[in-house]
């Protein structure tokens, strides 16, 4: 069981990490190059490939996402193991789940933010960060598997942090003076999230029909084992 988990862990987080990095290198490294370029107040590197300029920033960005990768792929492959469910369809439901939990909901208080952007303390960012993600499974759990009002409590547990870091502990929302970089940093936003979903769900599925798939490899080899004793 654990050896199966982690192999599906690795070859699901290996293949979801490349496609996060392709489509962040089309979608949001431009914009974070753009958004570098109000922050030096210079121009002339800014239409540089990422990836022919700096190819040792490229090769690190491939590795933390493929290490991303592996490490929610094993997230995921623990949660078919406690709930029994697997194959492609309850991996697309647990990646939709692990992008609510680990995206959405942090970024309900915190949202990405290009570099540039004027922002609220680091560590009030990471506890928001924390506290809404935690909440969100703690939430996410009793939505699904509590019945009458511990559903309605599930429901207010996701949206206790929204409600605590907006009025006890209000965190300040990025802000520039620069009209085109605060543009700039809305896009930047919706593509990031809309390139984490695509790395959740091809996560989500991919560890789900590996999973599934490697246990009935193993189930059919071990069928094959005790066969061949029955015969001897």
């Amino acid at each position: 069981m654990i050896a199966r988990a982690i192999w599906t862990a690795f070859l699901a987080g290996l293949f979801a990490g490349s496609c996060l990095f392709l489509v962040q290198r089309s979608l949001t490294l431009p914009l974070i190059r753009q958004a570098q370029t109000f922050e030096r107040v210079a121009s002339e590197q800014s239409a540089a490939d990422p990836l022919a300029s700096e190819p040792m920033r490229s090769l690190s960005t491939l590795l933390g996402d493929a290490f991303v990768g592996i490490g929610f792929g094993l997230i995921l492959t623990g949660a078919y193991a406690r709930s029994g469910k697997e194959g492609w369809l309850a991996g697309l439901g647990f990646g939709a789940a692990g992008f609510a939990v680990f995206q959405a909901a942090p970024a309900m208080i915190v949202p990405p933010a290009t570099p540039g952007m004027e922002l609220a303390p680091l560590l009030l960012r990471q506890v928001a960060w924390l506290t809404a993600a935690i909440s969100a499974i703690v939430g996410l759990v009793l939505i699904c598997k509590a019945k009458g009002a511990a559903k309605f409590a599930g429901i207010m547990i996701v949206a206790l942090p929204s409600i605590v870091f907006r009025t006890l502990l209000p965190i300040a929302p990025a802000e520039t003076s620069s009209r085109e970089l605060a543009a700039l940093d809305r896009v930047f936003i919706l593509r990031t999230l809309a390139s984490m979903l695509m790395f959740w769900l091809i996560l989500g599925i991919t560890t789900g029909y590996l999973f599934g798939k490697r246990r009935g490899t193993s189930r059919s080899s071990s069928r094959w084992t005790d066969s061949g004793a029955s015969r001897d």
